[in-house]
């Protein structure tokens, strides 16, 4: 029979007999959409004559062809095939079902059993009688990698709730049975780009002993089969997990249906959802499916009946309030269903909040239908408009964008003068300048200027400055590269017109965008025109100056002015090590990151402490001297950060590793490093490693303010004052632990020249060297610093509202004059 391309006029009239049929099965028309004011659809001659039966007026655009009478297509379905499952299943049904779609299709997924059996099914059916495997279906089309984003769906989680096993097995056939790259239907390539794209993760019974004994001995049963003693059975899944476990709305009455167990995972079916979490850092979104009641039930900041107000950011409310509504949409557009919006914060321990808060993951809760085990006829829509959300739902996955930055524009102005070769700065220089722009996010923008006067008294002003790389966006891998290539081409020589440096750093901001700033570092005095003073009145208002005085003989208080006027930030770097630790406090000023860690270290591991609702971790490893060797980053769950991971960015250069990672697991964090062929497996050393500077930034909606004077007068006391919020939430004042050390200050002969007199300078330098500096130790007041410039190391530790602990460490420096 005939089927044409067709257009009803799209009345709320004719949209509600059109949306009738299509309920009825009189039409199939569940790929209808509107389109200006007309409703697009595919209709068969015969269903043409019953809906122009009713009074709707149909115009046949084209008629449908075979493909073999058609020049533009190379095969493909003309529809979705659904129906892929055909009746409820008990656990080895579903077992053998979810294999043999896995043999169907060997090079989209794989079958894997999870670690832990379970405790055995004790039922009537003697089949199945003893321990049952837990199987996950990996639906990928590369399987040796986890860069994709990931999907996780679980089934069988309450024994009774018979639909959901086949949710999983619909959704999983429906992926793999249409995937097809050649085809041109767009529903077809729709669910290509799903499997293209995604890392999908379906158990589609987690409870399989609990399953087999409602389907053949007690329809009622909700639990899994552990032997509680006393004549009571089972563990409620859904209260098993380790977020609020214990609190109101589960049991601690063995017998009850909401039964927690004895601890927070003590289920074999708990710890290995736990192990798919910790094994795919990359999944991004799960739903564990549910029933009945209609509901999509989430964490939720207002809180529930059990728990007042739960930690989720603003930014993460806004993506699940995103995720939440194409779900509900998705659903509803099959059946008209629309799903009430709840959260299981009434009750402790469940799937989606152990997802979401241990995790980073938008977990969710759904119920579908509206009873446990509806006759078939009921739970084939219920099954077709659940699937339908989830392919919604994926998609949004593959397409979600979970951290988005504020862009920065940011130009580094680096001394190239004769003297930064003669004090040995020019390795450092180049290298911190090259990790800082791999440091920085795509979506910035950032320019190098270089300023030195290479021949005084001949050079023209305009020429004392080299603009080495213009204000570029990095949007492209090779444009980090292209500013890299423009540091290493830089020709060190020349008197110091740290002026000159400023102005054209500020010419090639014009226009940016806020936020705008300089990254100045230089090692000598001002000696050539044009004046800082000339320069910092030419500046734009709102451009920020960050200052780093390189070397004990550098003009620090000029430089600390220049930062104090503009809004900046000032650090005094004593030696080329410090100035990996400068650009790490400087990276920490520009941006929205915190650091947790920054330190010289030569330890072969060290912790990195990461809270929760955390956006980014970026650990950045770098040294001045011999080479870093193997560095590792290890999870919280042990496992091995690897360059292919979803949300992972690996960059480093010469002496220097970089790795980001986006939304990190709360927890503690383990860098291992060592030498070059040492293993570092977990569990082992890592030889111990050359000293290098080791610096964590981490972001999350953590904000500090602290007040620490820049300039203090002899004997004047130093009081640090720090405030913290989360988000909107003022904290508790925090703990904090100061430590100063005060470096002497290197003055030069007024006549000495470091290009000319090298010999000299060594001289110099090795005297200088033997100078000893101060250290103090203090708790944030009180504390009276020596004459000079002090370097302040400042530890703050407290608590979220959520209870967590948080870490930050700030370097300041301070001027007594």
């Amino acid at each position: 029979m005939a089927a044409f391309r067709c257009t009803v006029p799209a009345t709320p009239a004719n949209l509600l007999v059109v949306a009738q049929l299509d309920t009825d099965g009189r039409i199939a028309a569940d790929h209808r959409m509107v389109v200006g004011g007309e409703l697009h659809l595919v209709l068969t001659d015969a269903e043409i004559g019953i809906v122009e039966t009713l009074g709707l007026p149909v115009t046949r655009v084209s008629e449908l062809q075979v493909r073999d009478l058609r020049d533009d297509v190379g095969g493909g379905l003309a529809d979705i095939a659904t129906g892929f499952v055909s009746g409820y299943l008990d656990g080895p049904g579903v077992a053998a079902a979810i294999t043999a779609l896995a043999a169907a299709h060997p090079t989209l997924c794989a079958l894997t059993t999870l670690p832990e059996a379970t405790l055995g099914y004790d039922g009537s059916l003697a089949s199945a009688a003893g321990p049952a495997s837990v199987q996950l279906l990996r639906i990928t089309t590369t399987p040796a990698s986890k860069s994709k984003p990931g999907i996780l769906l679980i089934g069988g989680t309450h024994a009774r709730e018979w639909m959901n096993p086949l949710i999983a097995i619909e959704f999983a056939a429906q992926l793999l049975n249409n995937y097809d790259p050649a085809s041109v239907d767009p529903e077809v390539q729709a669910i290509t780009a799903l499997v293209d794209g995604l890392d999908i993760l379906i158990v589609p019974v987690l409870n399989p002993d609990g399953l087999t004994f409602s389907v053949h001995d007690d329809a009622g049963w909700r639990k899994n089969r552990r032997n509680n003693g006393g004549g009571c059975f089972g563990v409620d899944n859904n209260r098993n997990y380790e977020v609020y476990f214990g609190g109101a709305g589960s049991s601690g009455a063995s017998c009850n249906d909401t039964f927690r167990g004895a601890f927070a995972f003590s289920e074999a079916e708990n710890r290995n959802i736990r192990w798919v979490l910790e094994q795919f850092p990359n999944v991004l979104v799960g739903v564990d499916a549910h029933s009945y009641g209609e509901q999509i039930l989430r964490p939720n900041p207002a809180g529930g009946s059990f728990v007042a107000s739960e930690p989720v950011s603003a930014a993460d409310e806004a993506i699940y309030a995103g995720l939440e509504t194409t779900l509900r949409t998705a659903i509803q557009s099959v059946n008209g269903n629309a799903y009430s919006l709840g959260t299981t914060s009434n009750h402790a321990g469940p799937s989606d909040e152990y997802m979401f808060f241990a995790h980073r993951v938008f977990g969710f809760n759904t119920e579908c239908g509206l009873d446990f085990q509806p006759p078939w006829a009921q739970a084939t829509p219920v099954i077709a408009e659940v699937t339908t959300g989830l392919r919604a739902l994926a998609e949004a996955t593959r397409t979600l964008t979970v951290t988005t930055p504020a862009p920065l524009s940011v130009v580094q102005c680096i001394d190239r003068t004769g003297s930064m070769v003669a004090f040995g700065y020019e390795s450092a220089a180049r290298q911190n300048a090259k990790r800082f722009i791999d440091l920085l996010s795509l979506g910035d923008r950032t320019a190098v200027v270089s300023f030195a006067d290479p021949a005084p008294g001949v050079t023209p002003p305009a020429d004392r400055a080299r603009v080495e790389a213009p204000l570029t966006l990095l949007d492209d891998p090779g444009d980090a590269a292209t500013m890299r290539a423009a540091v290493d081409g830089i020709a060190f020589g020349g008197w110091t017109p740290i002026g000159a440096g400023m102005i054209a750093s500020a010419g090639e901001l014009t226009g940016a965008a806020a936020p705008r700033a300089v990254l100045l570092v230089s090692d000598g005095f001002q000696n050539v025109d044009p004046t800082v003073a000339t320069a910092l009145a030419a500046l734009p208002a709102g451009l920020r100056v960050y200052t780093v005085a390189l070397g004990p003989a550098a003009d620090a208080p000029l430089l600390q002015s220049i930062a104090t006027s503009t809004g900046g930030l000032f650090l005094n770097s004593p030696t080329a090590l410090d100035l990996h630790l400068a650009y790490n406090d400087m990276r920490a000023g520009l941006t929205d990151q915190g650091l947790v860690v920054n330190r010289i270290d030569s330890a072969p591991t060290i912790d990195i402490p990461v809270e929760p609702d955390a956006d980014e971790l970026t650990v950045s490893v770098s040294t001045s001297s011999g080479t870093l060797g193997r560095v590792v980053l290890i999870s919280p769950s042990g496992r091995a950060v690897r360059v292919d991971d979803w949300g992972v960015r690996m960059s480093g250069g010469d002496g220097y590793v970089n790795v980001t990672v986006l939304r990190p697991a709360v927890g503690i964090w383990r860098l291992l490093r060592g030498a070059r062929g040492d293993r570092g497996d977990r569990g082992q050393r890592f030889a111990r490693p050359v000293a290098s500077a080791v610096a964590a930034f981490v972001r999350s909606p953590l904000r500090l303010k602290l007040r620490l004077p820049d300039v203090l007068k002899e004997g004047q006391s130093s009081t640090l004052e720090v405030r913290a919020r989360f988000e909107k939430h003022p904290l508790t004042a925090p703990r904090v632990s100061v430590a100063s050390v005060a470096h002497p200050r290197l003055l030069l002969p007024e006549n000495l020249d470091p290009d000319r007199e090298s010999e000299k300078l060594q001289g110099i330098l090795a005297k200088h060297a033997r100078l000893r500096p101060r250290h103090l130790t203090w708790d944030g007041t009180g504390a009276v610093l020596p004459p000079g410039f002090s370097s302040v190391s400042i530890r703050i530790e407290g608590r979220l509202p959520c209870g967590s602990p948080f870490v930050r460490v700030v370097r300041r420096s301070v001027r007594v004059v």
